[in-house]
């Protein structure tokens, strides 16, 4: 008896406790979610291991890691000064992803609970935390965890300029430090200017006199441009364009477009559709509509930063679910907006065509239906103790030519890439006489369907690799055939 009034007891703390402190709750939680999900050691993407790469060569001085002139560059500083400092960038860099993931659900709840309620903040959190897409980003290095988290600060910031009770309180100074938070995001991942042009609107169309607009735009932007405004210099300095990054950047999005998705309802049937709990952010536009809170400008950006978002990528001719996870804040404050609206609405009628208890039921399956997708990701092999071995048993010290970057984030060598079948045969004529090892996935030199002047390319240069090379280690995993070689002074 005693043992069950003590356990009552532990039981009925831990529900107080969840009562009182839900947002304790909700980001713990969160970690524990990923937390787990990292102890399943997925490989980072192609993306990471370039990141890495930047890292190491701005911190080098160019003689490790590789480059990439449209890659935004504050992710890679952080993790060259990671590398710099003798750290290991995957632990660092996936601690990182952990603290900046939870710094984003809890801004999306701040951000929430200030333009609606608690209890919408509260759902937003939850919607966003246990979006499996957003999940994924955890662990992977990628840019997103922190242009999101700066990006949202940002916003944070600009709301409580709109605040009466804050108008006077350095409203100067703080939209000066919102647009140096859109600046840093924007150089983490560039679509995020979409969230500065936003804000820029937002303010531009306020109602207010025009000498206060001026001050309001000219301390806003000032901030956005003191951190720009050196990034295109230095683009200038280095390439003779300030928007040399930019124009590559576009390029590249229109390259390899048959191995990606297309189509204007891309968007609609691959996000919308597997993850429905977003369908109702779809609601909550008629809802803002008719009750006219689009009139209110601080939360127009709620509905601005997606939108905009959205139009932007559908224009992007190379199309990947992946892109919309910078805007999964906004779109889970308005889709907790929605929840709220329909339960209230519901509880409101005396014969509803779902009790509102159901409804909060169904909606609550809707956010976990998709989390198993988390637990589906393809491992692909990068046999980093293949190439280990291969380099301590023919002592390799010198350059390594790669159609894979993936080993810039482990070893300290000179890494040359063959930057797919277009660049490759040019790469490694180059590199002839300088490489010591050679690593080749046939799967990272694709060609487009029914183009046989580039199979024929591809099949010619990869038998020109087998004459002119020794083979030390070839394994084929899922159509995509894996080798090492080493040059072969007699064969050429």
């Amino acid at each position: 008896m005693e043992k069950n009034n003590k356990d009552e007891s532990i039981f009925d703390k831990s529900k107080s406790f969840l009562l009182k402190y839900p947002l304790i709750f909700i980001l713990t939680f969160s970690a524990l979610i990923r937390i787990g999900y990292l102890l399943l050691n997925y490989p980072l993407w192609w993306d990471s291991h370039v990141y890495i790469g930047i890292g190491k060569y701005i911190f080098s001085n160019g003689q490790l890691g590789i480059w990439e002139s449209f890659r935004p560059l504050i992710w890679p500083v952080i993790l060259g000064i990671i590398w710099k400092l003798h750290l290991n960038p995957f632990i660092i860099g996936k601690l990182l992803d952990l603290i900046l993931s939870i710094i984003v659900i809890y801004l999306t709840y701040r951000i929430a609970n200030t333009l609606f309620s608690k209890t919408i903040a509260l759902w937003s959190a939850i919607i966003c935390s246990l979006t499996p897409l957003f999940i994924i980003f955890t662990g992977l290095i990628l840019t997103e965890p922190l242009a999101i988290a700066l990006g949202l600060w940002g916003i944070y910031v600009i709301i409580s300029t709109f605040n009466p009770e804050n108008q006077s309180i350095n409203r100067s100074l703080r939209l000066f430090f919102a647009g140096l938070l859109l600046g840093l995001s924007f150089l983490t991942k560039f679509p995020q200017g979409i969230w500065f042009g936003s804000t820029f609107l937002i303010l531009l169309f306020q109602k207010e006199q025009w000498k206060q607009k001026i001050k309001t735009i000219l301390s806003h932007s000032s901030g956005f441009l003191l951190i720009v405004i050196p990034y295109l210099w230095l683009n200038y300095h280095i390439y003779g364009n300030p928007f040399q990054a930019f124009i590559e950047g576009s390029k590249i999005v229109e390259t390899s477009t048959w191995l990606y998705g297309t189509g204007l309802t891309f968007y609609i049937t691959e996000f919308f559709f597997t993850f429905p709990i977003y369908l109702f952010s779809g609601y909550a536009l008629y809802v803002g509509y008719k009750e006219k809170i689009y009139h209110k400008s601080v939360k127009k950006l709620l509905f601005l930063i997606p939108l905009l978002t959205i139009l932007y990528f559908l224009y992007v001719p190379r199309k990947e679910t992946r892109y919309l996870v910078t805007i999964l804040p906004f779109l889970a404050i308005l889709s907790a907006y929605a929840i709220i609206h329909l339960y209230n609405t519901l509880k409101q009628h005396s014969k509803p065509l779902i009790t509102p208890s159901a409804f909060i039921i169904l909606t609550a399956l809707l956010i976990i239906l998709s989390l198993p997708d988390v637990l589906y990701i393809e491992q692909t092999p990068i046999f980093d103790k293949e190439i280990k071995t291969a380099i301590d048993q023919y002592n390799i010290t010198g350059t390594i030519l790669t159609s894979d970057p993936a080993f810039v984030s482990f070893l300290n060598h000179r890494i040359i890439t063959l930057d797919g079948i277009q660049y490759a045969p040019i790469v490694y004529q180059r590199q002839k006489n300088q490489y010591q090892l050679l690593f080749l996935n046939d799967c990272d030199l694709p060609c487009p369907p029914q183009n046989k002047t580039c199979t024929t390319m591809k099949q010619t240069f990869i038998q020109q690799i087998k004459t002119e090379n020794a083979l030390i280690f070839q394994k084929t995993f899922k159509n995509c055939t894996y080798s090492l070689s080493i040059p072969d002074v007699s064969k050429k």
